[in-house]
């Protein structure tokens, strides 16, 4: 792939991942935390067009752009963003590099679930240490496992498109 045209998708990868982060961030959820991440969707595809470097600097911009739209910069909901971020798109590349029968859903879900572990336990260390992770953990595990096929579903649909459509290939 030529560089102008990789760097011209990762941009607006990136650009759609941020405003997704933003635009999700916007909706109350019913428990704390909860989200769907579908910023995510950018982030697994440039792990599957591009590589990890790539994924990681999407990932990362995510949430240092996002969090500074927000004014959340440095806050435990930006150390939660970056750190799930981080670790999730770390997981999920390890994941496509064992050449293990995964698809993108299940690729997505376990990303998702690397993310809700991460982030729960930072909380339980740094900011809850009173609480138990076992006595938070189901529900976040139970909804980051729906999130996570929201998210692997839409991916899919998405790379589809981009692939039939631009012939988008990895160099």
């Amino acid at each position: 792939m030529q560089s102008l045209n990789k760097i011209a998708y990762i941009s607006v990868f990136t650009a759609a991942s941020i405003s997704i982060f933003v635009i999700e961030s916007l909706f109350p959820t019913p428990i704390p935390g909860i989200r769907l991440g579908l910023a995510n969707i950018f982030i697994l595809l440039a792990l599957i067009f591009f590589g990890l470097k790539e994924a990681l600097l999407i990932g990362i911009l995510k949430s240092i752009v996002g969090s500074l739209i927000l004014a959340r910069l440095l806050t435990p909901s930006f150390i939660f963003s970056i750190s799930g971020t981080v670790l999730s798109t770390f997981i999920m590349w390890l994941v496509i590099h064992t050449r293990l029968p995964f698809s993108l859903l299940g690729i997505s879900m376990i990303g998702a679930e690397a993310n809700v572990i991460i982030q729960l336990i930072i909380a339980v260390s740094i900011f809850l240490p009173g609480v138990s992770f076992f006595r938070i953990a189901p529900i976040y595990v139970l909804s980051s496992i729906i999130t996570g096929s929201i998210t692997g579903t839409s991916t899919y649909l998405i790379y589809l498109k981009i692939n039939r459509r631009y012939k988008l290939c990895v160099d």
